[in-house]
């Protein structure tokens, strides 16, 4: 039997590296973890933990964090960011990627570290391990959400609905509202109409306009707009993100209050999940259920359980640091660039 080391890893730690030398990843990668979206996040600069297989030298765990004043931020702007890594990193290899990350911050200045973690049903196995792993680290839970998702499978939309959620999508169809996917070159009037609609509710606008017409037109393979239309008027619109291939996270859902008693927002899901399902698209990340106040908002949660959603937790966790308190590094290969 076989036994893997730490010692088989180098760990390598990058400050804003160039592309090219930034290790492949293992698997397909989040694209909140991806370099493109990790440079347009606050400034820019980043720091970058790699677990690199000496032997295939590929990363098979990563972390990028931003530093903001004694705060070690993962992500910094972004759903979520934390440590991705492959389903079958070791114990003692994700265990002393963990030390270094924390030794690393604490270098940089940060007396915190503070990681938001994907949702659970994106990689269970990893989310997992990373939990029981970050726990023997000290982290402790600072937050937790429920994120709703729609497993996608063969059978139509209609069939997952509850008999309240399938009235509302018959009545959107018999008044003939149109789904459709929006190419990117009029964005700023779907930006317009988001922001409107969500003040109205009371919800800000997590970003602003500037920033998502930027996101919008520079990844137009991963970021996309599908609305739904009574005629020439908008009357729901929803921005989604693919962040795998077989992944699609929505957010900034928009509809407009006119048309509560018909909720498009349901046909527009319907069509979403036609869309995943003609892609290749295994999950629908229909987001977390919160309030203007960033408080859980038992209404919404209960809209997305009538579409059939399933649910996932999400976390915030966070670890102090002082110089009294680091982990034990055991003589691991090491690099910094």
């Amino acid at each position: 039997m076989t036994h893997t080391r730490p010692i088989d890893y180098t760990f390598l730690v990058q400050h804003t590296p160039h592309p090219p030398d930034i290790p492949t990843f293992c698997q397909p990668g989040f694209f909140f973890n991806e370099y493109a979206h990790l440079r347009q996040q606050d400034n820019g600069s980043f720091y970058l933990i790699s677990a690199v297989n000496r032997f295939t030298q590929k990363a098979e765990a990563r972390c990028a964090f931003f530093i903001h004043s004694t705060d070690a931020l993962s992500p910094a702007a972004a759903p979520f960011g934390s440590i991705e890594l492959s389903e079958t990193l070791p114990t003692t290899v994700l265990s002393t990627f963990v030390a270094v990350l924390i030794t690393t911050a604490h270098k940089l200045g940060s007396t915190r570290i503070r990681l938001l973690t994907y949702p659970r049903c994106y990689a269970p196995l990893q989310s997992d391990h990373l939990l029981w792993v970050l726990a023997k680290h000290k982290f402790v839970i600072a937050d937790s959400n429920t994120s709703s998702f729609l497993p996608i499978d063969d059978e139509p939309f209609v069939t997952k609905l509850a008999p309240a959620a399938r009235r509302r999508l018959r009545k959107c169809r018999e008044v003939e509202f149109i789904f459709a996917h929006q190419q990117p070159t009029n964005v700023g009037d779907v930006v317009t109409f988001i922001r409107r609609t969500r003040q109205q509710q009371g919800y800000p606008l997590p970003l602003e306009p500037e920033q998502l017409i930027d996101l919008l037109q520079s990844f137009p393979e991963q970021f996309s707009v599908f609305t739904v239309t009574n005629g020439p008027s908008l009357a729901a619109v929803m921005i989604t993100v693919r962040v795998r291939h077989d992944i699609l996270y929505t957010f900034l859902p928009a509809s407009d209050p006119a048309y509560h008693a018909f909720s498009p927002m349901i046909l527009l899901i319907d069509g979403l999940y036609s869309h995943c399902q003609q892609h290749g698209i295994h999950l629908l990340d229909l987001g977390v259920s919160l309030d203007a106040s960033r408080q859980p908002k038992p209404s919404l949660l209960r809209f997305k359980r009538n579409l059939g959603a399933q649910e996932s937790p999400k976390y915030t966790l966070e670890r102090r640091i002082d110089q009294y308190d680091l982990p034990y590094l055991q003589h691991t290969p090491s690099k910094k660039l």
